[in-house]
């Protein structure tokens, strides 16, 4: 499992950078796949405890189903100040052994019926703009694998 620790450790500049956009607005958005394969987007607050990345799902919420069934997933932060773009790939887990830790890091309440799942990260995705409103308006991307960081071309 490559965890958020083990990102931060192989790309520091650019875990900070997300970390930083991702506690300006703490909502992420949650990308999962339905029975029928067709995408479901969901608002969640990622906690980061024990240095890997979780959620709670309530026992009501479709969510914790699809990553059950299918455990691929995406993670999408909202704009930063520069219309930055910060998206985690990743596989879900169940982890209920997290749900102390979570409960902790947590700025609102874990029930004891919430499922906890943790995120295996695939990918890292940062973008953002440079000279916005400007001639020369461009776009900067950085991607992370695990033991990789690319800027990828504009």
């Amino acid at each position: 499992m490559t965890s958020w620790s083990t990102f931060a450790a192989e790309a520091e500049d650019l875990a900070a950078a997300g970390r930083a956009i991702w506690a300006e607005h703490v909502l992420m958005y949650l990308a999962t796949t339905r029975l029928d394969g067709s995408p479901r987007i969901h608002p969640v607050v990622p906690v980061l405890a024990e240095g890997t990345v979780c959620v709670a799902i309530p026992e009501c919420s479709p969510k914790w189903r699809d990553l059950e069934r299918d455990p691929r997933c995406g993670l999408h932060a909202l704009p930063g100040q520069r219309d930055d773009e910060f998206v985690l790939r990743c596989r879900a887990a169940s982890a209920a052994h997290l749900r102390a830790a979570v409960a902790e890091e947590a700025d609102h309440v874990i029930h004891d019926e919430d499922h906890i799942f943790e995120f295996d990260i695939e990918q890292v995705d940062l973008g953002y703009w440079e000279n916005v409103g400007q001639p020369g308006t461009y776009a900067v991307r950085h991607r992370w694998v695990p033991g990789t960081t690319t800027q990828l071309k504009p």
